[in-house]
């Protein structure tokens, strides 16, 4: 294998990398919207625990049932969004996989030196951006409803006299 041939198969192996880069930076902002979802999730419950302890004690004021209907309310929705970001992640790494995936075929195909890996590789590609695609678009799904539990507890506590 000369020279050439290696810096051939390095610039047919680039276009793979770029798209596994390209994933790698989308799942850092979905990691973090993970993390966030998370810690809402583990705040409220925690809150709607020391509330429902505090009823049991008779530590309550005339709030308290109003904010566990809250926490009760937004817990689904949160739950939702962090399954469709748990799917996002897994999905998005399973992009990644595939992308790699075409690396090597890449790399085999251009030693065999056969039509059929090379069209393996290009479907094996092919799949890794339907895959990505489809991480995008669940993404697109749970930022569509990511604002609906802020609307909702925004315009419960508004709704509350003194």
């Amino acid at each position: 294998m000369g020279v050439a041939s290696v810096s051939q198969t390095i610039q047919f192996i680039l276009a793979p990398a770029i798209m596994i880069s390209a994933c790698a930076i989308i799942l850092g902002g979905l990691l973090g919207r993970y993390a966030a979802v998370n810690d809402r999730l583990r705040v409220l419950a925690h809150e709607r625990f020391d509330l429902i302890r505090a009823v049991q004690k008779g530590e309550v004021d005339a709030l308290t049932p109003e904010r566990i209907r809250e926490i009760d309310a937004q817990l689904p929705d949160l739950l939702r969004r962090h399954k469709l970001d748990h799917n996002t992640i897994l999905t998005l790494y399973c992009a990644m996989l595939t992308f790699i995936l075409t690396m090597l075929v890449i790399a085999l195909a251009l030693q065999i030196d056969a039509v059929w890996a090379s069209l393996t590789a290009l479907v094996i590609f092919l799949i890794g951006t339907g895959i990505l695609a489809f991480s995008i678009a669940l993404t697109i799904m749970e930022v569509s409803t990511s604002q609906r539990s802020i609307i909702y507890e925004v315009k419960e506590i508004s709704s509350l006299k003194y």
